[in-house]
């Protein structure tokens, strides 16, 4: 991480001149006291050294106590000490003046430090003067044999000086006030655009949507007002803006048809659109996702991308609330925080559409299969010499000819089903009789009606004519009357029902068949599907009736219900809207 450059702002600057000019005057103080001590204190180490012969004879300590009165001036005072610090001659020959001095720190640093001068400023008891004191060691082949301490009465600097000194400090000091002085000017001066601006500021921050008007601003800082008022325009128009977007970003969010949702640096669930909380029946809280989601797939599924840091993709199936077949896509947030997104598809429609093309291709082609394979095999073995066998020759042409209008009427349902509405409309609207159509259908049944002893009974409480486009309705009743009479059993009953109620059009077909199972009615509309012991494929049906109700009555506009009990019967409400 770089450091960041340590920057000298102008108010660091002036303060660090303004000490500069005090500390100055502190050292030119301490300057002129150190040197005049300086001086003081070389000059009686001078007089030591001239007075250190006198008190030695052939390398022994001798005082004459007359010669030194003599030789040291009034306004000093010569001390002579033995090596351990007591005293030998005092020049004042005071009463004070006896006793040993080790203590005294001008003593103290011969005695104890080992130099060879010391020297001390203080008050003296006997002469009752501040005094400087200078102490010198005197050796005797490299042996402390006594201490000559010389003092006199502290001069400290002279008035002159003192004068002089007094006006250097008062200069810097001057010097400092009128620094000082200037920069609260400047700073002032430099501070009036930040106290007009900075309460503007502030109301943009509280109320963005307000825009602030230029007021009372000094001449010389109106362009500085004036950039900075363009500047909030900018601001707020870019606020404006990134509400709009919010707006529509959130309405997006909500209105997806896929579910998204986001977990932050901690992999806690921050946010979740309406898709993800019905997918997961939870409301969306900050909550850690293997808590919110609570399942093992999904959770297995992040913890994957997590640890790889890469985009993970997979199909998972959740069961509660519901069933649902789902495709999750979790990936990294390229941004200034860690945050991983995941976006779920719900598949469920497209893999039940799979599922039925993956049974409507298996089952056109066994139903394709069936007549085609007979036809063929029936074929060659006339062509092997069956033909010349008149009774099995005709056997065998009226099997083809079964098989071949078997598998005509296959094809025509499929061409049936594979008509768009589009293709519906394109043909003319004619002008039918709900009446006369089931009456037809059910004259073309009757055969096979009276050959099961079915009895069959038709209602209706209609007689408006209609405007249907096509054959529409009439591939409606006839699929359901089909189916009605194929599957009921003989000496049974079929009852159709035709009414106008509340703008609608409802056929009711009723029969007392053999029925079908609850498991079974959920798939009952599928194309090729059937129930699978009752309605066997030896019925000749091709199990597209019933897709082919509900795919022309939901063309129509209409609806398709259908209810039903084992051994009990079967029964399914067509409504189509008059208009």
């Amino acid at each position: 991480m770089r450091r960041q450059k340590k920057e000298f702002t102008p108010k660091f600057v002036i303060l660090l001149i303004v000490f500069l000019f005090i500390g100055g005057g502190f050292y030119t103080t301490s300057f002129f006291k150190k040197e005049v001590l300086n001086q003081q204190n070389e000059k009686l180490t001078t007089e030591i050294n001239l007075l250190t012969p006198y008190l030695f004879e052939q390398n022994k300590l001798v005082i004459d106590e007359e010669k030194l009165d003599k030789s040291v001036p009034d306004s000093e005072r010569l001390t002579v000490l033995d090596k351990h610090g007591a005293i030998q001659y005092d020049s004042t020959h005071g009463t004070l003046a006896k006793g040993t001095r080790e203590k005294r720190p001008e003593i103290k640093e011969i005695l104890e430090e080992g130099k060879s001068e010391g020297y001390a400023i203080r008050d003296s008891q006997t002469v009752g003067e501040k005094m400087i004191y200078v102490a010198k060691g005197i050796y005797q082949d490299g042996e402390l044999v006594g201490i000559l301490r010389l003092s006199e009465k502290y001069t400290g600097i002279t008035s002159s000086l003192k004068q002089f000194q007094r006006s250097v400090f008062l200069i810097l000091l001057v010097i400092a006030v009128i620094i000082l002085s200037m920069y609260v000017y400047i700073w002032r001066q430099s501070q009036k655009p930040i106290q007009f601006i900075l309460p503007i500021l502030r109301q943009a921050i509280r109320n963005p949507e307000k825009k602030q008007i230029v007021v009372d601003a000094p001449s010389e800082w109106q362009e500085l007002y004036q950039t900075v008022y363009e500047l909030m325009d900018e601001a707020s128009l870019l606020y404006y803006k990134q509400l709009q977007n919010e707006k529509k970003l959130s309405f997006l969010f909500e209105n997806l048809d896929i579910g998204i949702f986001i977990l932050d640096e901690n992999l806690d669930l921050v946010l979740a659109n309406q898709v993800t909380e019905q997918l997961f029946s939870k409301k969306k809280e900050k909550m850690n996702y293997k808590n919110w989601f609570n399942h093992q797939k999904m959770n297995q599924l992040i913890k994957e991308a997590v640890s790889q840091q890469t985009q993970v993709q997979r199909d998972i199936r959740i069961t509660t609330p519901k069933n649902h077949d789902l495709n999750v896509v979790i990936r990294l947030l390229e941004a200034d925080t860690t945050e991983y997104v995941g976006i779920i598809y719900d598949v469920t429609e497209m893999k039940q559409i799979e599922q039925v093309h993956e049974d409507f291709i298996s089952n056109i082609s066994h139903e394709l299969k069936t007549p085609t394979t007979s036809i063929i095999g029936f074929a060659e073995t006339l062509l092997a010499g069956a033909k010349d066998d008149p009774e099995a020759s005709e056997q065998f042409l009226q099997i083809i000819e079964t098989e071949g209008k078997r598998l005509l009427v296959l094809i025509q349902n499929i061409m049936t089903l594979l008509k768009t509405e589009k293709d519906i409309y394109l043909l003319d609207a004619v002008v039918s009789d709900p009446v006369t159509v089931i009456s037809e259908e059910l004259e073309r049944y009757q055969f096979k009606i009276k050959e099961k002893q079915i009895n069959v009974s038709f209602d209706s409480a209609t007689h408006t004519s209609i405007n249907l486009p096509g054959n529409a309705f009439q591939l409606i009743v006839k699929n359901l009357i089909e189916n009605a009479v194929e599957y009921t059993r003989e000496k049974d009953s079929i009852f159709i029902y035709l009414k106008e109620q509340d703008g609608e059009l409802i056929l009711t077909v009723e029969d007392t068949g053999i029925g079908i199972s609850e498991v079974d009615q959920k798939r009952i509309f599928e194309r090729f599907y059937r129930v699978s012991e009752s309605r066997q494929r030896n019925t000749g049906g091709s199990g597209l009736g019933l897709s082919i109700v509900q795919h022309y009555t939901e063309i129509l506009g209409g609806t398709v219900k259908l209810t039903s009990d084992v051994n009990e019967g079967t029964t399914v409400i067509v409504r189509v809207p008059l208009t």
